[in-house]
């Protein structure tokens, strides 16, 4: 039937969208008829998820009042995909691809939005015919020239499809790498404009996974050292060094160093005061990371950034025997992020190191903390899962400075009891004798 139908849809279809608003139903009496009868055959059959029965009165829709709604091309997909999956015919088949395909097309033609439509006519393509990866990849790059809204799955394949295209020798790391630029500042931008949004989040934090064995620090930084005289003063080219070299942990680099101050004094914001923070932590000055953070890290536009910035304070914090602050700061990161492992992790820390100074005596007293900061470890271990081997060996450190089944007999102190830690700290916990 498609065979039929096929060189007139596009006849059809210009006729029938030439004025969508007032033709929604086709262009004649007999047209709305059929359009109607067939949108009800269809939904009926769809509703039932009998997706193999709803595709010929789809079908009649699309060929007759495409522009009715948006909800046919979204039903269509899903009828086409599960047509394809089930046709044996090869030739068959590919028709209904095309038909796929092209319905993208029609979407846009009929309700515009033309960058999202695109981005998945790519990732269907890739889906049905991955040997036009090199078409798909143009296509999502034109996609992300116009904009695809609010949408964080078209980014993710930009750069999946360039990794791919790289590997293939259609493209070289460099365009990898700018790919990778322009789909993590895309979803940061998204993300401001929904902060809190776990799908964005979740789409960079896998966007950083897949770029994160995709190259070396040795082999970014010669790329953009080659731009570096023709673009040291480029703001957007700063931004794109900093961003890149910050995501792949290349910050005891010089090339991050230079990047980093000539940003802050040609833009100084939240963000370049965080990546100075950043190439200050790798040279150990962690006086100055307290500066630079410590009214900026709220600041920043993103859950993630500030979550990694508050991090940072909080290690600094740590370093500097600030212990409380130090506290803080992590807290503060656990209020976006309950299930960051790492502020757990530096909470404990925090603890262990201010052991002796909260206590008066050193067989229990001062061991008490090292039980306080073994909770943490544990909470980190419960939220934190792969960070388990970091955990674990501290939780084995730790547990050695508890006290000895004697000291606690001689001070009166039963194991499984309650116990309050002191100073700063605060916090009741369990005790128990060293393993």
């Amino acid at each position: 039937m498609m065979k039929t139908f096929k060189p007139i849809i596009v006849l059809i279809f210009a006729l029938s969208c030439m004025n969508a608003s007032a033709q929604r139903f086709g262009r004649t009496e007999q047209d709305s008829i059929e359009c109607i009868k067939n949108l009800s055959l269809s939904q009926g059959f769809f509703n039932q998820r009998d997706f193999i029965s709803a595709y010929e009165p789809w079908l009649e829709v699309y060929r007759i009042c495409p522009c009715n709604h948006v909800n046919n091309f979204v039903r269509g997909s899903t009828i086409l995909k599960t047509k394809i999956a089930q046709e044996r015919d090869r030739e068959k088949r590919q028709e209904l691809i095309d038909l796929l395909l092209e319905t993208w097309v029609t979407r846009t033609r009929c309700f515009g939005n033309e960058g999202f439509n695109l981005s998945r006519k790519a990732i269907d393509m890739v889906a049905f015919q991955p040997d036009r990866i090199k078409e798909a990849y143009e296509l999502m790059k034109r996609a992300m020239e116009l904009g695809v809204g609010s949408d964080h799955i078209a980014p993710f394949f930009y750069f999946e499809y360039a990794m791919i295209n790289e590997r293939a020798g259609n493209i070289d790391k460099e365009e990898v790498f700018d790919v990778y630029d322009i789909a993590s500042a895309y979803l940061e931008r998204i993300l401001k404009a929904q902060p809190g949004d776990t799908q964005i989040m979740n789409a960079l934090a896998n966007l950083d996974i897949a770029f994160e064995p995709y190259a070396t620090c040795d082999e970014i930084i010669p790329i953009f050292e080659r731009k570096w005289d023709q673009n040291k003063d480029d703001i957007e080219f700063l931004q794109k060094i900093t961003r890149v070299l910050d995501h792949k942990d290349c910050n005891d680099s010089e090339l991050f160093f230079k990047a980093t101050e000539a940003l802050h004094t040609l833009k100084p914001d939240p963000k370049t005061a965080y990546l100075m923070a950043k190439m200050l932590e790798g040279k150990r000055m962690f006086r100055e990371v307290i500066e630079y953070l410590r009214d900026n890290a709220a600041q920043l536009d993103n859950d993630r950034d500030r979550v990694r910035a508050y991090l940072l304070l909080a290690k600094a914090y740590v370093s500097e025997h600030r212990y409380r602050e130090g506290r803080g700061a992590a807290q503060e990161a656990l209020k976006i992020n309950p299930n960051e492992g790492l502020a757990y992790i530096f909470i404990a820390m925090a603890y262990a190191q201010s052991a002796k100074e909260c206590g008066d005596e050193p067989q229990v007293s001062q061991r008490a903390a090292y039980w306080a900061a073994v909770d943490k470890l544990r909470m980190a271990k419960q939220v934190d899962p792969n960070r388990t081997r970091q955990i674990d060996e501290l939780i084995t450190m730790y547990s050695r400075h508890f006290p000895s089944g004697d000291d606690l007999f001689f001070q009166g102190i039963a194991e499984g009891s309650t116990y309050r830690v002191g100073c700063w700290i605060q916090e009741n916990t369990i005790v128990r004798k060293r393993p």
